[in-house]
């Protein structure tokens, strides 16, 4: 392995420690920093599969891998973080410890330009029911779309005598919405808000990519001045809403409508968000068949709407998001109306840059 995929994939790494820390995560840290060791071979109708801890594997377990297991006969061995270095490592040896995967787009590429890492999806083995409220754009050759969570503008609702920040322009505008800020750092692989500081410079969305960076660095001189602290963890940046510290930045939805539902003064804007997504993939070496069936389970609409009546992740089926509870779906980030002010983030393009842009970050923050 080269010094450059070293050192990518160590900062990959950082970006799924990011979605542990978003609040996600909830499994031992010892996890984080086990090593590679054999596993037992696989017993026949096995399937192992690797999502993020925490609440999140929780409900899944209860709602799809339980139900699974005891309908279908084939035990299910759960797993969490699925670290881009520990995919690598376990293709590249032949000796794998999951089957299935839940990820970001992020991954995939950057492993694809690794090697092979992943197989490719059979469509045909999955059911009518599980396919049917999926885009086709979110049916990838070795990925198919789960759930969408996104960065938003958060602000406290007790500041600005009933208005609020509603573009990122106004996030910059602190003589109209006094007070602190704050953004994303680099550290603990969070992606410093280009795309916001863009906006707030008048870039129109769809213009976002390939991202200017020396005018999006020019931006965020202007508001650097008012950060207060530049955030690297969900609980971090919900901390400094609730204390009060900042009064408008950039946060994790799921996070900010968690404080607000438990009655902290906080509230969020879907302007201009930026909506990532999760997604679905087969590990390089896996025994499709149970692989694919896991799949399927994973996808259903029913044991989904039980899933995400809870998680404040936004589900990528449109019929799953159409029967949860009344209200619930105008919460998260893939419900229509949210979803269409909102722009996806390009994966691809933070896949060929996110190294470079790390270190000119951490140069830049220091001066």
């Amino acid at each position: 392995m080269s010094v450059d995929e070293e050192k990518r994939l160590a900062f990959l790494d950082r970006m799924s420690r990011r979605r542990f820390l978003a609040g996600a995560g909830g499994l031992a840290g010892a996890a984080l920093a086990a090593p590679l060791l054999p596993r037992p071979a696989l017993a026949a109708e096995q399937v192992r599969f690797c999502s993020w801890g925490g609440s999140l594997q929780d409900l899944q377990r209860e709602h799809v891998l339980a139900p699974f297991q005891a309908a279908s006969g084939i035990k299910v061995v759960e797993d969490s973080l699925p670290f881009p270095s520990r995919i690598k490592a376990m293709v590249d040896s032949g000796n794998l410890e999951f089957d299935v995967v839940e990820t970001d787009l992020l991954t995939i590429l950057s492993l694809e330009e690794m090697g092979e890492y992943f197989e490719p999806i059979d469509y045909s083995a999955l059911s009518p029911a599980a396919l049917a409220g999926i885009p086709e754009g979110l049916r990838l050759p070795k990925a198919i779309g789960y759930f969408y969570w996104s960065y938003n503008i958060g602000y406290r609702t007790d500041k600005f005598g009933g208005a609020s920040p509603q573009s990122w322009a106004d996030v910059w505008d602190t003589a109209k919405f006094p007070g602190g800020r704050t953004l994303c750092s680099a550290d603990d692989g969070q992606y410093p808000n280009l795309e916001f500081a863009l906006l707030a410079d008048g870039v129109a969305k769809d213009a976002l990519y390939p991202i200017d960076v020396d005018r999006a660095f020019a931006s965020l001189d202007r508001i650097k001045p008012s950060v207060r602290k530049w955030w690297s963890s969900g609980s971090e940046v919900v901390q400094l809403f609730t204390s009060g510290e900042v009064t408008a930045g950039s946060t994790y939805s799921g996070r900010l409508m968690t404080a607000k539902a438990e009655g902290a003064p906080v509230d969020l804007s879907w302007n201009d968000g930026q909506a990532s997504l999760d997604y679905l993939m087969i590990v390089k070496g896996a025994d499709m068949g149970p692989a694919m069936k896991l799949i399927d389970a994973l996808l259903q609409v029913q044991p989904s709407i039980a899933i995400f009546n809870e998680y404040a992740g936004g589900p990528a089926n449109a019929e799953v998001l159409a029967g949860l509870k009344p209200g619930r779906a105008a919460e998260l980030p893939s419900y229509p109306d949210n979803l269409a002010r909102m722009y996806v983030q390009d994966s691809k393009w933070w896949a060929d840059n996110l190294g470079t842009i790390v270190e000119k970050f951490h140069e830049w923050s220091v001066l």
